[in-house]
């Protein structure tokens, strides 16, 4: 008997789809859990590494806006070959000059301002590696879950393949005692190569989030440990907890304000431009020779002094710099407000999902239970002779469905508990290990 049109293109997809999976894996070296990961991309991640040298370096730009006032000691030191004439004198002679200098600010505004400044652009800095940190994990856990709810599809998919593909066998045989008709035998090959296509698609979904994963912790993960939690608790605290808790602790809302207070110290400092300055100065001087090179006896001079000074007019300098200060700091206060807008709606939106998508677990799984009862009867009722194949495939194809919204009803909750820690700047390793609890081991 001629074999229905389409098996040969099924064989050798199977086929293929094995040998990618084969590869796939074999180029994968590493057993992994979330915490690991974590640690991973916590010791060695280039992004993180960089904004760890932008603390320091702006650490290093304070002690030099700080500098200013600190004393200031410098040493001269020149020697000089003069030939001297006057009416009465024909000399040649070495000169010697040695200055020793110490200066002290005793009233700067402007530099104390400037090192204000920069002392909260460190700490903008720092909070901005934290904000870091918490998305680089953040990002880390959203592509751990989309590799375990690929796996979990695929399970899905290989246990509905090989029941597709025990119902073709058996058409095939009912057909060939002419016990079946040539279509309930197309419909139900036609399911299993839409099986398998979707199998392609789940496969290239867990290999693009594995190597997501590798980039952020620099490895090459394979297996996973996988979701072992079947029960989820409710969402914990209230809406307006989260939102109280994201305005006063979110690194990136924290940022911000460093910004503007540092905006403030450099627009006080623009406007002290006006101020005078006073410091103090003490000079120890050693020559052999005037301030016009003429030769004298070697002699010391000490000098203690005072000195004032008051800008009267600079070109427009210090007005213009006040104006650009001034409107830095605008733009920072509005970034700040910004920030807190969106910081309080992506709470909002996060703690509104989390509540749907605890409500959908328990919708989905009472979905999947009652789509069970619903294959068996068409099942039975197709071996009866009272409902089509075709009755009976959209049946599994929504048992499927069901079953794949049940694991992304439960992956897109820990999405949710995870978004909502991380706006609420309590995404941390205790965090992890925390989530890290609700995984077990990879399934042989």
């Amino acid at each position: 008997m001629r074999k229905p049109y389409g098996w040969r293109t099924h064989a050798s997809n199977s086929i293929c789809l094995c040998l990618f999976v084969l590869c796939w894996q074999g180029s994968s070296v590493m057993a992994a859990d979330l915490l690991s990961l974590y640690q991973a991309a916590m010791a060695d991640n280039p992004l993180l590494k960089m904004r760890e040298m932008g603390i320091e370096h702006a650490r290093a730009e304070a002690d030099v806006a700080g500098s200013k006032l600190l004393p200031q000691v410098s040493l001269q030191a020149s020697t000089s070959r003069n030939d001297y004439h006057d009416v009465a004198t024909d000399l040649k002679y070495n000169g010697q000059r040695i200055t020793l200098s110490a200066r002290q600010a005793l009233f700067d505004l402007p530099s104390v301002y400037r090192r204000d400044g920069a002392r909260y652009t460190v700490q903008q800095t720092e909070r901005e590696a934290e904000l870091a940190r918490m998305q680089l994990t953040g990002q880390l856990s959203d592509y751990y879950l989309q590799a375990l709810e690929a796996d979990d599809e695929m399970q899905q998919l290989q246990a509905e393949k090989e029941a597709a593909a025990k119902q073709v066998a058996r058409l095939r045989a009912m057909y060939a005692r002419q016990m079946a008709k040539i279509t309930d035998l197309s419909e139900a090959i036609a399911y299993q190569q839409q099986l398998l296509t979707r199998e392609i698609d789940v496969a290239n979904k867990a290999a693009a989030a594995r190597v997501r994963l590798g980039e952020l912790s620099g490895g090459k993960p394979d297996q996973l440990a996988v979701l072992s939690r079947s029960e989820f608790p409710p969402v914990p605290e209230s809406e307006e907890s989260w939102v109280t808790a994201a305005l006063e602790t979110n690194p990136d809302v924290a940022a911000r304000m460093q910004s503007v207070l540092a905006s403030r110290s450099g627009a006080a400092g623009a406007s002290a431009e006006h101020l005078p300055q006073l410091s103090l100065s003490i000079q120890r001087n050693q020559s052999n020779q005037d301030i016009d090179n003429s030769p004298r006896r070697d002699f010391n001079v000490g000098t203690i002094s005072l000195e004032l000074s008051l800008p009267i007019y600079q070109g427009g300098r210090i007005s213009a710099a006040q104006s650009s200060a001034l409107a830095q700091l605008a733009i920072a206060e509005k970034q700040l407000d910004a920030t807190q807008r969106s910081v309080e709606r992506e709470t909002r939106l996060n703690f509104a999902s989390a509540q749907a998508n605890r409500a959908r677990i328990d919708s989905t799984d009472n979905e999947v239970a009652a789509l069970k009862q619903t294959v068996t009867a068409q099942e039975r009722g197709y071996e009866y002779g009272v409902v089509t194949v075709i009755n009976v495939l959209d049946a599994r194809r929504r048992l499927l469905r069901a079953r794949v919204d049940q694991a992304k009803a439960r992956y897109d909750y820990l999405r949710d508990l995870i978004g909502l820690r991380l706006r609420a700047g309590r995404l941390g390793a205790i965090d992890v290990a925390e989530f890290n609890g609700w995984l077990g081991k990879k399934q042989p």
